[in-house]
Order: structure tokens, then sequence, then C-alpha cells
């Protein structure tokens, strides 16, 4: 495989029936995509925990931390996209050569998101040049 990943998931909510189950499946979701292989995986039980978000005082927790092998970074920026981990560290390889082609689709995807995600009111730019510049 090509890129080795690090990432972090985090699931949250108000109830713990809420978290039990949730990042078990999203991880075998994970696991199912093609250039993908989970090579570690380690799953926190559920605990309690204050604060965990600004509208909620008490909720419920679970941490996975996942090393994963993807075939190409273009598919590393898709995982990332798609599945929001918390936090993501490349570990591998040193180097990585990419062509004109794979950088491309790479910077065009995440273009493509953030303007999704404009539209949607969830972020993201939208500007225009201002008329006092």
């Amino acid at each position: 495989m090509g890129v080795k990943l690090w990432m972090v998931f985090e699931a949250v909510a108000p109830s713990e029936d809420a978290v039990e189950g949730a990042l078990e499946e999203h991880l075998e979701t994970l696991a199912s995509e093609e250039q993908v292989e989970i090579t570690e995986q380690e799953t926190e039980e559920v605990s309690k925990v204050q604060d965990p978000h600004p509208d909620l005082e008490e909720g419920y927790s679970q941490v996975s931390e996942v090393k994963v092998d993807v075939d190409t970074f273009a598919k590393s920026i898709n995982l990332v996209l798609h599945y929001g981990p918390t936090y993501v560290q490349v570990e591998g390889p040193d180097e990585y050569e990419m062509d004109l082609k794979e950088s491309q689709e790479s910077l065009q995807k995440v273009a493509n998101t953030m303007q999704q995600y404009a539209r949607q009111g969830l972020g993201g730019i939208l500007v225009s040049k201002s008329e006092e510049n």
C-alpha cells in the first residue's frame, strides 16, 4: 500500500446507547473501502464525560485509534473527508511521489467538498473581490 495513516475517531452523544456501537459500525464501513486496509485498531470503552459539546453538559464518549494502509494519497483525502476523523497523521512513507493527475484529483476533491459545505451553509468560503481594494 502507498500511504500509512493513523486516525483518531470519537463518538459523542447524550446517551450511552447512542454511542454504543456507533464507532464499530463506522469503522466496519471504513474497512470495507477498496484500496484500504486497517492494520491496527484500538477502541476504548464508552465513558461518561462532562461538557463534551457546547450544548451538552454531560454525555458519553468513545474513542478509537486506527492505523490504515491506503493505496493513494487521493484515497487518503477521500477517507478524511468522508469519515471525519478527529485527528489524522501521515505515518509513512517518508517520501511520496504523485503525478499531476493524482495531484489535480486530490485538490479538486477538497474544493468540491468545501463548495458543497458552503452551499449547505455549513462552512467553506464563497468570496468575491471587495470594491474597497
